[in-house]
C-alpha cells in the first residue's frame, strides 16, 4: 500500500502504451465523434439492484443533465463581447458566454484556441441548465491566460450547478499543482461530457471535497503529467474529492506520474463505471484516505497495463463498503487487487484476462474478437451509450469499459 496523495511520481519506464502522439488513434476518432453533434443521453433508469457485499443495495444514478433547449448564443474568435452573441454577431470570449447565459440558455463556441483562465460561478436549474459546448463539428481549443504559478484552463466553482460543458480540448495547465478541470467550493450537478483533457503538468482533473454530483461522462483523459518536475507530487487521470459523483465512459491512459484516477482522501457514494484505465505508472484506480472514503462503486471497467495494481488501497483503508465488481483487470505487476481492507468487497465475478485491445500501443482502447469484456458488463450500471455514443448493447450484453465493440 502507498500514501498517495504528495508522494512523488514515479516515470513509465519502457512505454507501457507505446506512442505518446497528440491523443493517439483514440483523440483522432474523438474529435471525428464529436463533430457529428451527437448529444448526450440520459442514463438508463434502473431499479436496486441486489449486491451481495458489505454495501447496502444501490442504484446506477440516472446522472446526466437534460438539455438546455432555450435560445442558443454564439462565440467565436472573430467576435466582441460587446455584440449581441448572435450566430452573425457573436461574442469573443467564452467567459462572457458563462456570464450572460440563463438558465435554459446554451453558447456554442466556434473553431479556435481560446486563452481564458475560464471561471464557472453561475448557473442553471435542475431542469434547465446551462450549457457551454464546441459548435458540432468544430474544434475548440481551451487553454489558460496565466502564463505564472499555477493555471487553470477551468476553474467551476461555488456558485455553478446545473452546468453542461462539452467538446472541447482542454489542455497544457501548467504549474507543479496545476489542473485542465478544477471543481472547486461547493459545485454541484455538473456534468463534463465529452472533453479531450490532456498535457496538464500536474493534474487532469480534480475535484474538491467540498463538491457533489459531478458527472464525468465520454471524455479523452490522457498524457497529464507532461513536464513533470523532480520531488513533485504524483499526477493523475481523476483526482476525486467529494460526494456522488459519477464517473463513466471515460478512456483515462498514460498517466506517466501517477494514477489514473485518485479516489482520496475524502469521498463517499461515487459510482465509477464502464471506463477504460490503462498505462497508469502507479496503479489503474486507487481508493482510500485519511479523511474518509465509503461507498465506493467501481464496476464494469478495464484497468488493465498499469504499472502496479488494477485497484489499489491507500495505507488509510476505506471507513466505508467499496465494491468491485464484473471488471476485466489484466497485465498489473503488483496483481489485480490489493487485498488488506476489511471494507473490500471483490467477490463479484471481475475477469482476469486479456481484454483484447485493437491496438494498446497506438492507444486504441477499441475491443477485438473474442475479448473477455464483450457481453459481460453488468446490463443495470452500464450507461446506454458507449464512448462514441453507440448504443448499448451490440449483441447479447452490455460489454465491459468504455467501448461497445462493433461487429
Amino acid at each position: 500500500m502507498v500514501t498517495s496523495g504528495n508522494g512523488g511520481g514515479a516515470a513509465i519506464l519502457g512505454g507501457v502504451s507505446g506512442r505518446r502522439g497528440v491523443g493517439g488513434v483514440l483523440g483522432t476518432v474523438l474529435f471525428v465523434a464529436l463533430a457529428t453533434g451527437g448529444s448526450a443521453c440520459a442514463s438508463r433508469e434502473t431499479g436496486t439492484s441486489a449486491v451481495t457485499s458489505v454495501a447496502a443495495d444501490v442504484t446506477a444514478p440516472t446522472a446526466v443533465l437534460p438539455p438546455s433547449v432555450g435560445r442558443t448564443f454564439y462565440v467565436s474568435p472573430a467576435g466582441s463581447d460587446v455584440a449581441a452573441g448572435t450566430l452573425t454577431r457573436p461574442w469573443r470570449t467564452i467567459q462572457k458566454a458563462v456570464d450572460s447565459l440563463r438558465p435554459g440558455q446554451r453558447a456554442l463556441v466556434r473553431a479556435g484556441t481560446y486563452a481564458e483562465d475560464l471561471i464557472v460561478a453561475r448557473g442553471g436549474k435542475k431542469g434547465s441548465p446551462i450549457t457551454i459546448a464546441a459548435k458540432p463539428g468544430e474544434r475548440v481549443i481551451l487553454h489558460a491566460a496565466s502564463t505564472s504559478g499555477d493555471t487553470y484552463p477551468l476553474r467551476i466553482t461555488t456558485g455553478a450547478k446545473y452546468v453542461r460543458v462539452r467538446g472541447f480540448v482542454i489542455e497544457y495547465a501548467r504549474g507543479t499543482s496545476s489542473t485542465n478541470v478544477y471543481f472547486e467550493g461547493s459545485a454541484h450537478h455538473i456534468e463534463l461530457n465529452e472533453n479531450e483533457i490532456r498535457y496538464s503538468q500536474d493534474q487532469g482533473i480534480f475535484s474538491e471535497r467540498t463538491t457533489s454530483n459531478l458527472v464525468i461522462l465520454r471524455n479523452s483523459i490522457h498524457h497529464n503529467g507532461l513536464g513533470h518536475e523532480p520531488g513533485q507530487h504524483q499526477s493523475h487521470g481523476i483526482y476525486l474529492e467529494g460526494t456522488d459523483h459519477y464517473v463513466a465512459n471515460n478512456a483515462v491512459y498514460d498517466h506517466r506520474y501517477g494514477f489514473g484516477i485518485q479516489v482520496y482522501p475524502a469521498n463517499s457514494g461515487s459510482v465509477i463505471v464502464n471506463n477504460t484505465v490503462a498505462g497508469s505508472a502507479h496503479s489503474g484506480i486507487v481508493v482510500g484516505g485519511d479523511a474518509g472514503v465509503s461507498d465506493i462503486t467501481i464496476r464494469n471497467n478495464i484497468l488493465a497495463f498499469n504499472l502496479k495494481y488494477g485497484v489499489q488501497m491507500d495505507t488509510d483503508c476505506p471507513e466505508g463498503p467499496v465494491v468491485v465488481d464484473t471488471n476485466v483487470i489484466f497485465g498489473n505487476p503488483s496483481g489485480p487487487i490489493e487485498k488488506g481492507c476489511s471494507q473490500l468487497e471483490s467477490s463479484g465475478g471481475n475477469i482476469y484476462a486479456d481484454p483484447r485491445f485493437v491496438a494498446r500501443r497506438l492507444d486504441d482502447f477499441r475491443l477485438r474478437r473474442g475479448s473477455p469484456a464483450i457481453d459481460r458488463a453488468r446490463a443495470d450500471y452500464a450507461p446506454p451509450n458507449d464512448f462514441y455514443g453507440t448504443r448499448r448493447p451490440i449483441g447479447a450484453g452490455d460489454d465491459i469499459g468504455a467501448f461497445e465493440r462493433r461487429p
